[in-house]
C-alpha cells in the first residue's frame, strides 16, 4: 500500500496570516550553520532523526547538551500536558504563521491532520478566514497577542478564563513560548523543511489507508476463534508525514512477548502487556531514549494478515497493517 498524501499548493501567494506584527526580515534559504552528518550522530540522536524532524535535530546536535534538554522539555509538553492535542496543534500552526516559520508549519501540518484537524480548517487558518469555537478562538487570540506585544489583552484573558482553568492557561502560555522560541532559532539558523512537506500556508491532503485485505469474521459457533500471532511480521505504519516500515516479532511462550524494530531509525524495543483475545492482538511498546514514548497497538489477525491502530501517547492514533513473513 502506497503512502496516500500530496501537497496542495494554493499558488505562490503569501498566506493572509503570515508574519503580522513583525518587520518582515527575509528568511534564509539554506542553513547558516552546516547540519551534522547523520553518520556523526549518536545512536540515540539517529533514532530520533529517523522518525521525523531530522533537520532540526542535525542542527541541534552541534550542542548535544541543549538538544537533550530541548527534547525532554518538548516531550513533556507533548505527552504530559492537559491541553488537548487538537488545541495544541492549532496553537503551533498559528505560531508558525505569525512568525513566518516554514519549518514549524511543515512539520505540524501532518501532526494537525493526525489529531483530526481537517484540511479545510488548516486552509482557513492560513487564510485568516473561518470561525472557531469560543475556546479555540481564545487560544488563537492569545497567540496573536503574544506575537504582537508579549502580553495577553484583557479581552483575551476573559475569554481564556471562561473556558480554561489556571493551570491550563499557564500551560498554554508555556506552549506558545516554547514554539515561539523554536521559530526564532529555526528561522535564524535557516533550518529547511524535509522534502515533501507543505510550504508555509499550504495544506496537505491525507486519507488514512484502508487495509488492502478485508478481515474475515472472527467468530465460530458464537465464540471467537483464537488467532495464531507467532512469527515475524512486516508492518507498515501510516502517518501523514511518512509511511514507516517495521518488523514485528511475536513469541507465544507463556504469554505474548517479542520485539518491534524500525530499521531506518535504528530502534528496537521489546513488546509488553501482550494479550490475545480471539483474533484481536494487543501489546505495548515503550521507547525510552532519548525520551519516553508509549505506543499501544491494537490489531486483528486473519491468517497471515494483521491490521489495526497504533495509539501514540500525546500524539494521536494511526493505522497499520502488514503480513507474516516468517514462522516461529
Amino acid at each position: 500500500m502506497e503512502d496516500e498524501m500530496k501537497n496542495k499548493a494554493d499558488g505562490d501567494a503569501t498566506p493572509a496570516n503570515v508574519g503580522h506584527g513583525r518587520g518582515g526580515i527575509k528568511r534564509p534559504t539554506e542553513p547558516r550553520i552546516p547540519l551534522v552528518d547523520v553518520s556523526a550522530l549518536s545512536e540515540d540522536q539517529r533514532a530520533v532523526a529517523g522518525i521525523g524532524a531530522s533537520n532540526v535535530l542535525r542542527m541541534l546536535a552541534r550542542r548535544g547538551d541543549l538538544m537533550t534538554a530541548w527534547l525532554e522539555f518538548g516531550a513533556h509538553l507533548t505527552t504530559g500536558g492537559r491541553i488537548s492535542m487538537r488545541t495544541r496543534e492549532l496553537l503551533i500552526l498559528r505560531v508558525a504563521l505569525r512568525s513566518s516559520c516554514e519549518y514549524e508549519w511543515a512539520n505540524h501540518v501532518p501532526g494537525a491532520l493526525s489529531v483530526g484537524i481537517t484540511a479545510a480548517e488548516i486552509a482557513f487558518l492560513a487564510k485568516g478566514t473561518g470561525s472557531w469555537p469560543e475556546a479555540e478562538t481564545a487560544v488563537l487570540d492569545l497567540v496573536d497577542d503574544l506575537c504582537a506585544d508579549e502580553c495577553a489583552s484583557e479581552k483575551t484573558w476573559k475569554r481564556l478564563s471562561a473556558t480554561y482553568d489556571e493551570g491550563e492557561i499557564i500551560e498554554l502560555l508555556v506552549l506558545i513560548g516554547f514554539y515561539r522560541m523554536n521559530a526564532g532559532f529555526l528561522n535564524s539558523l535557516g533550518v529547511q523543511s524535509e522534502p515533501g512537506r507543505p510550504r508555509l500556508g499550504q495544506g496537505m491532503s491525507y486519507k488514512a489507508p484502508v487495509p488492502s485485505q478485508m478481515l474475515a469474521s472472527t467468530s465460530t459457533a458464537g465464540a471467537p476463534a483464537e488467532a495464531k500471532p507467532s512469527g515475524t511480521w512486516h508492518l507498515k505504519f501510516y502517518h501523514p508525514a511518512a509511511t514507516q516500515e517495521l518488523q514485528l516479532v511475536i513469541v507465544m511462550r507463556g504469554g505474548l512477548s517479542g520485539s518491534l524494530t524500525n530499521e531506518t531509525a535504528g530502534i528496537t524495543v521489546p513488546i509488553s502487556e501482550g494479550k490475545v483475545h480471539g483474533h484481536q492482538v494487543m501489546f505495548t511498546t515503550v521507547m525510552t531514549k532519548p525520551y519516553q514514548v508509549t505506543i499501544t497497538w491494537d490489531g486483528t489477525i486473519e491468517g497471515d494478515f494483521l491490521a489495526g491502530t497504533a495509539k501514540i501517547s500525546g500524539v494521536g492514533s494511526f493505522p497499520f497493517d502488514g503480513t507474516r513473513i516468517g514462522e516461529m
